[in-house]
C-alpha cells in the first residue's frame, strides 16, 4: 500500500500547481488572454541592497483564446506605489516546444513602467488589490434626451 501511494505522491509534487488555478483576467483586441494563478500571489518585502520597496508577485500565463500559438508563463513583481514591474521568470513555448526560459533579478533598476491598457496592467491591478479581481466599470445609462435636467423634470412629474 505504501509503495503504491509513493509514486502518486511524487507525481503530485512534479505536477505544477500553476496550471490548476488559472483564472482569466482579460483579453486584448487581438484575442490574447492573460490568466492569473490565484494561488501564487504573495507580498515581497524590501530586499536590502537590491530594492528598497515592497512588491507584490504573481504568476501569469498569456495565450491566445483559441489555444493556438505561443504560451508565455511569467512571474511578475509589481511595485504598486510606482506602477512599475520587473519580470522575474519567463518561459515561452510554441506548439508545445519550449523556445525561451530565463530567470531575471529582483533589483530596483529592473523595474519598468506598466503600459496603460495592457494585459500586464490587468495583472498589476489584480496583484496590487491583494488578489481581488478588478470590478467592471458600470456602463452609463443612455437617455434618449441629451439634456440631463430634462430627465429630472420628467421624473418629478411622474410621481402620481
Amino acid at each position: 500500500m505504501k509503495r503504491a501511494a509513493l509514486p502518486l505522491f511524487l507525481a503530485s509534487l512534479a505536477a505544477p500547481a500553476f496550471a490548476q488555478a488559472l483564472v482569466v483576467l482579460g483579453e486584448n483586441a487581438g484575442g490574447r488572454q492573460i490568466l492569473v494563478d490565484v494561488t501564487s500571489l504573495k507580498p515581497s518585502p524590501p530586499i536590502f541592497g537590491l530594492r528598497d520597496f515592497p512588491a507584490m508577485q504573481v504568476y501569469v500565463e498569456m495565450r491566445n483564446g483559441a489555444g493556438r500559438g505561443s504560451v508565455e508563463r511569467v512571474r511578475y513583481s509589481f511595485d504598486c506605489a510606482r506602477r512599475t514591474l520587473a519580470t522575474l521568470t519567463y518561459a515561452r513555448s510554441v506548439n508545445g516546444r519550449k523556445s525561451h526560459d530565463w530567470v531575471g533579478a529582483d533589483v530596483a533598476m529592473k523595474y519598468d513602467p506598466v503600459a496603460a491598457g495592457s494585459l500586464v496592467e490587468q495583472a498589476m491591478i489584480y496583484a496590487c488589490n491583494g488578489g481581488k479581481f478588478p470590478k467592471r466599470p458600470a456602463l452609463p445609462a443612455l437617455s434618449g434626451n441629451p439634456d440631463p435636467t430634462a430627465d429630472a423634470e420628467e421624473k418629478e412629474g411622474d410621481g402620481g
